[in-house]
């Protein structure tokens, strides 16, 4: 599976009416946003903050989703599910490491896909 789904971006292009310069700030947005909300997701995690977790994959989830990151956008679903939870278990935490690992993966993936793109 591709880390984009280019649909996914081929109905924001019409959403923007074909606005090129707009497409590649949302893009742009994105790629200078994510980094830091990954570390932010990194740290709460790290410190056993299950609410901050849940909140920081919240928001990566949402954005991904619309650039078409969809795998991006699942491993931040898994994670936001686990800081819901509340307190995380050393299984919790265990599995949200390896979640945050995946989508440190994938998030390069999606960024040399989307660097492509502009």
């Amino acid at each position: 599976m591709s880390s984009i789904d280019t649909q996914v971006l081929e109905s924001l292009l019409d959403m923007l009416e074909g606005d090129q310069e707009v497409f590649a700030e949302i893009i742009n947005c994105y790629l200078m946003e994510s980094p830091k909300i990954i570390a932010a997701i990194q740290t709460s995690a790290s410190q056993g903050d299950a609410d901050n977790l849940g909140k920081t994959a919240h928001s990566l989830k949402s954005s991904s989703a619309s650039l078409g990151a969809m795998n991006v956008h699942q491993l931040c679903l898994e994670l936001e599910l686990k800081g819901k939870k509340g307190n995380l278990t050393e299984s919790d935490w265990a599995e949200s490491l390896e979640l945050i690992s995946q989508l440190i993966n994938e998030y390069a993936q999606v960024e040399i896909a989307l660097n492509k793109i502009l």
